[in-house]
């Protein structure tokens, strides 16, 4: 087990992202534009067109996954998630008019009528994702 420590919350952003408008580069251009690099998700509800995701497939030391591309309408049941040194990490619960799915967001996930994020602002952290020898991106602190 690792852990890291930072020194609270700043800024609140409510974002309202409209039809066709992908969620990962709309979350991160906003930040960008406001200087914030690590942020996580409090609150999420809206729908989405188009899912890009992946889920793993196997129970082996390291990780396999499915990648999946769907088009909907489907609505979001579930949405939370990280932004660390500017690149957002999201996971998901979401229903289809037949079905439901879970898993990690892929960036060309496409809002259908409206999504509405509360993101938070982390402060005093400064990590990133780096791939692992499991195939699976962890937390390290910034080298730098």
């Amino acid at each position: 087990m690792k852990y890291y420590s930072g020194d609270g919350v700043g800024k609140t952003f409510v974002i309202e992202l409209d039809r066709g408008e992908e969620l990962f580069e709309s979350v991160e251009s906003i930040l960008e534009k406001e200087g914030v690099r690590n942020a996580f998700i409090a609150s999420a509800v809206g729908s989405v067109a188009h899912l890009e995701y992946h889920r793993p497939t196997s129970m082996d030391a390291a990780a396999e996954d499915e990648f999946l591309s769907l088009d909907g309408p489907f609505e979001f049941g579930g949405l939370t998630g990280t932004v660390f040194n500017g690149v957002a990490h999201f996971h998901f619960s979401i229903g289809g008019v037949k079905d439901l799915h879970v898993g990690h967001l892929e960036r060309g996930t496409k809002v259908l009528y409206l999504l509405e994020l509360i993101v938070i602002e982390l402060k005093g952290l400064h990590l990133e994702r780096k791939m692992t020898p499991e195939n699976v991106k962890k937390l390290f602190p910034v080298e730098g």
